[in-house]
C-alpha cells in the first residue's frame, strides 16, 4: 500500500477518476467498498488522494463498477504510472479526459495562478470565445460541458483563489467583434464580483515566458505547475515546478494593477460594442 508521500499529478487524477465513475454508477462509498472487500474509510482516501490503490484494487473498482472501453483503459494507465513525478500526458486541454485531470488539481488546491499571453484562460472563457479559440476548430458538446464544468472551481463557497496574469496581446487577439466584447466584459464583471479572483493584465513590452502555465498550490506536497501545449500537456513537479516562481513574482512585479486591468477590459469591450477604430 502506497503512502501520501507518492502523491503525484498521476495519483491526484487517479482519485478523481475513481470518484467519478462511482459518482456516475449510483454506487455509494459504503456499497462500493463492500463489493471489492476493503474498509469504506480507505477507499475515501483513494478518491481524496490520501492513499494510492494498486493496479489490481483499481481493476476491481472498475469492475465492481461496469467500467468499461475508452474510460477503463485511461484509468488503468493511470494508475500504472502514478508513482513517476513529472507527466508528459497527450491530448488537448480541452479533451474531457484532460480536463478531468485539470479539475482533480483544481479542486485539491489552496490557490492558483495563471499565466495566459496570447489566448485568454479557460477557466475564464465564455462558450462563444471557447468555441472560436480551440485551435482543433468547433469544440464538440461533450467537450465544451466538460470544460465549462471545471469553472465551478472559481464560484461558490469552496472556491479556489485564483490570480490570472494576460498577456496584453490576448484582448487584442480578436477572434471576431462581438464574442470579444461579450468575453471581456464577463471578465470584468466576473473580477468585479468575486472575492477570490484578481486578473491583471501584463503590457507587451514585459512579457516573461511566451507560453501559459497554471501553477498549483497544495497543502499536501510541493507546487504543482501545468503546462499546455497544442497536442499535449505536462505537468510538473519538484525542482522543474520550482523554476516557475521567478517568473510568477516578475509577473506580480510588472504587471497591470487590478483596477488599471478593468479599465483596459472595460474600454477594449466598449469599443469592439460600439464598431470604433
Amino acid at each position: 500500500m502506497r503512502g501520501t508521500d507518492m502523491l503525484t499529478p498521476r495519483a491526484r487524477a487517479l482519485g478523481v477518476a475513481l470518484r467519478d465513475v462511482r459518482l456516475a454508477a449510483r454506487f455509494g462509498v459504503r456499497e462500493l467498498a463492500r463489493r471489492i472487500g476493503v474498509n469504506p474509510a480507505l477507499l475515501s482516501c483513494w478518491e481524496l488522494g490520501q492513499r494510492v490503490p494498486g493496479v489490481e484494487q483499481v481493476a476491481g473498482v472498475l469492475g465492481a463498477l461496469g467500467v468499461t472501453g475508452e474510460e477503463k483503459e485511461w484509468i488503468t494507465r493511470l494508475a500504472r504510472g502514478v508513482v513517476g513525478p513529472d507527466w508528459f500526458t497527450p491530448g488537448s486541454q480541452a479533451s474531457p479526459t484532460h480536463s478531468a485531470t485539470l479539475k482533480a488539481h483544481e479542486r485539491a488546491a489552496l490557490s492558483m495562478t495563471v499565466w495566459a499571453p496570447i489566448v485568454l484562460p479557460d477557466l475564464l472563457q465564455t462558450d462563444g470565445y471557447a468555441r472560436l479559440a480551440c485551435g482543433a476548430g468547433p469544440l464538440d458538446v461533450a467537450t465544451l460541458e466538460a470544460q465549462m464544468r471545471r469553472r465551478d472551481v472559481l464560484f461558490g463557497a469552496a472556491a479556489v483563489p485564483a490570480d490570472f496574469f494576460i498577456g496584453e496581446d490576448a484582448i487584442y487577439n480578436h477572434l471576431r467583434a462581438d464574442v470579444m466584447s461579450q468575453q471581456l466584459q464577463s471578465i470584468v464583471d466576473l473580477e468585479v464580483c468575486s472575492r477570490t479572483i484578481t486578473v491583471r493584465l501584463l503590457p507587451r513590452r514585459c512579457v516573461m515566458l511566451p507560453w501559459a502555465f497554471t501553477r498549483y498550490r497544495m497543502e499536501d506536497s510541493s507546487p504543482v505547475v501545468y503546462c499546455p501545449h497544442h497536442c499535449m500537456g505536462a505537468f510538473l513537479v519538484g525542482a522543474h515546478a520550482a523554476h516557475y516562481e521567478a517568473v510568477i513574482a516578475k509577473l506580480k512585479e510588472h504587471a497591470m494593477s487590478p483596477g488599471e486591468t478593468t479599465g483596459c477590459l472595460s474600454a477594449e469591450a466598449d469599443r469592439l460594442r460600439n464598431g470604433t477604430l
